[in-house]
């Protein structure tokens, strides 16, 4: 059961990463599932480590990859805020600015 557990957070953490980097693209919908996964990811190691596999190269990579994709999320997830904001803001100051263009002062 513990190599599954260790393939199991392998493939949790490549996931992590790869929804992460695609954080910024969905205002950070996607960076909240990079959480997730990454967190996910971090559980299974504990548990494949607690049976033995601690060695293991999935372990290894899974500790890398949840590490990696539990930064990238973040990133993704504050900066996606942070575009969704900006574009909120942009297009209402966009719109104000386009209705007042029609007057003469």
């Amino acid at each position: 059961m513990s190599k599954k557990n260790s393939i199991t957070s392998m493939v949790l953490g490549i996931a992590s990463c790869v929804l992460g980097l695609n954080g910024l693209e969905s205002y950070g919908i996607l960076a909240v599932a990079g959480l997730v996964c990454a967190i996910l990811s971090m559980n299974f190691k504990k548990k494949a480590e607690a049976e033995g596999m601690g060695e293991s190269g999935f372990v290894k990579a899974a500790k890398i990859t949840s590490i990696i994709g539990l930064v990238l999320s973040i990133i993704g997830l504050v900066g996606g805020i942070i575009c969704g904001i900006c574009l909120c803001v942009g297009g209402g100051a966009a719109a104000a600015a386009s209705a007042l263009s029609g007057y003469s002062y």
